[in-house]
């Protein structure tokens, strides 16, 4: 039924964000299908860091955050969905700096696939529209596509 791929599919998405607030990778993986691809559009094409590698860089860089997800908007067809979904996600950062708060917003594009665990996203791409915060923290960060 449509509106049980639905509810399944935006759950996914609501997972991801709990699992990054509660630094939880088992649930973080969860999300996700083995090969799937994640990321700022340059960074992913270039170095950018692996599924595994997401939850050690945020948890070290990050003392906190909260990932807030809406207007979801999802198509269907028999067992692959796009999404798209708006994103606020605040980081509390780890190291003491005049400020402690580094801001994003955006968007997610995602492509999802049916498995036998239900849906996984196979594609994360994070459009980031807008970005508050110290500067050279997030250029030391690695997150200079941010500021562009």
């Amino acid at each position: 039924m449509v509106i049980d791929d639905e509810r399944a599919i935006v759950a996914v998405a609501l997972r991801y964000a709990r699992s990054i607030d509660t630094q939880d990778p088992e649930a973080f993986m969860s999300c996700f299908t083995p090969d799937a691809a994640y990321g700022l559009p340059k960074l992913r094409q270039t170095s950018g860091i692996t599924l595994d590698e997401v939850m050690p860089f945020l948890t070290n860089l990050f003392s906190a955050t909260q990932h807030v997800t809406t207007n979801f908007e999802v198509q269907i067809a028999e067992d692959q969905a796009t999404m798209r979904s708006l994103y606020v996600a605040t980081h509390v950062w780890r190291k003491k700096l005049p400020d402690p708060l580094f801001v994003m917003g955006g968007y997610y594009d995602d492509a999802l696939v049916r498995t036998d665990d239900g849906w996984r996203i196979r594609d994360r791409l994070l459009i980031n529209s807008w970005v508050t915060g110290d500067r050279d923290a997030i250029k030391a960060a690695g997150m200079s596509e941010l500021l562009e």
